[in-house]
């Protein structure tokens, strides 16, 4: 991956995200964030339908989700739309986003993310949730992958307890049936934490405000057609 292109660097978006191509940028963030951490394993893998990425030749398949609640999705869509409209849009949609029990957490490129103090019970009950959700799609994808894994995508900063204990979190879905998911890894603004399944090994990698604005960067240009995952960017 090449994120420090011109291209991206320069890039401001104006206006937010088609609703329709949110689900596509979102995978290709996640896809972009694993060819930069891990470019041997991942330089094969593209995005694609049922699973959301996929390598055939190595009968890899990774589907991807966002740990996020189901009231929330409003809190989502003001936030995309924060920095659009006259002073006093704007001025509102932060008032909403407050009311709602978030906090702003500045980043760089005059940029923030969301994060909620919400407790560490449902900090846990969400994330576990956001793996159950795709649980159910499984079964239907082993016919055709042999090693399948999950992506989860978390929109806001998680708490420093969270952090801690993801990968506990994770074991405890998976301990539930022999039949899930090999492997998870679960990307955030500043880490990615992945977890083998049947080894029970965590790793974890750090990542910089920089290096994941510019991946999610990279991940909406592909989505809205701006750049081919033939492009130097993703090379």
């Amino acid at each position: 991956m090449h994120i420090n292109t011109a291209l991206v660097k320069s890039k401001n978006f104006k206006n937010a995200i088609k609703p329709s191509l949110l689900k596509h940028s979102q995978e290709y963030r996640v896809l972009a964030t694993l060819r930069y951490l891990y470019p041997t394993k991942f330089d094969t893998m593209i995005t694609g339908e049922a699973p959301d990425i996929q390598d055939v030749s190595s009968s890899t398949g990774i589907e991807v989700t966002v740990a996020v609640k189901e009231d929330d999705m409003k809190v989502s869509r003001v936030f995309s739309e924060l920095n659009q409209g006259k002073p006093k849009d704007i001025e509102k949609r932060k008032k909403i986003v407050k009311a709602s029990g978030y906090s702003f957490v500045p980043l760089k490129y005059e940029s923030v993310a969301i994060s909620t103090s919400g407790t560490a019970d449902g900090e846990k009950h969400f994330f576990q949730e956001s793996i159950r959700r795709k649980i159910e799609k499984l079964e239907q994808y082993r016919a055709r992958f042999k090693r399948m894994g999950l992506a989860i995508l978390l929109p806001e900063t998680p708490t420093s307890y969270a952090e801690n204990h993801l990968s506990e979190w994770i074991s405890e879905i998976l301990d539930e049936s022999a039949n899930l998911f090999d492997f998870v890894y679960v990307i955030s603004h500043r880490f990615c934490l992945y977890y083998d399944a049947q080894a029970k090994i965590t790793e974890k990698s750090s990542i910089t405000q920089d290096e994941s604005w510019l991946l999610a960067t990279i991940g909406r240009m592909t989505a809205e057609g701006e750049l081919s995952i033939t492009d130097i960017e993703w090379q």
